[in-house]
């Protein structure tokens, strides 16, 4: 659960706070906004910021996009 979002002079900007502290308009969007960085942070969890910049995240997508299909024919043939 996101905490409440404190002001901030702009109410069309978001600030991320050193602290974790999202600051900004209390906006439908804002809060999808802080939802959506809050489950990026989340997911990214554990990952090298590094890692995050050269584009792992990118690279897994494209190398599980080729890995699933053939892991679902494997399985498929196996219960044939």
């Amino acid at each position: 659960m996101l905490g409440p979002l404190l002001p901030t002079p702009d109410p069309d900007h978001l600030v991320l706070t050193a602290n974790g502290d999202i600051l900004g308009s209390d906006t439908p969007r804002n809060r999808e906004l802080a939802r959506r960085i809050k489950a990026c942070l989340n997911a990214c969890e554990g990952i090298a910021t590094e890692e995050l910049e050269r584009g792992i995240i990118s690279d897994m997508c494209r190398v599980l996009t080729q890995v699933v299909p053939l892991l679902e024919h494997r399985v498929a043939d196996r219960a044939a």
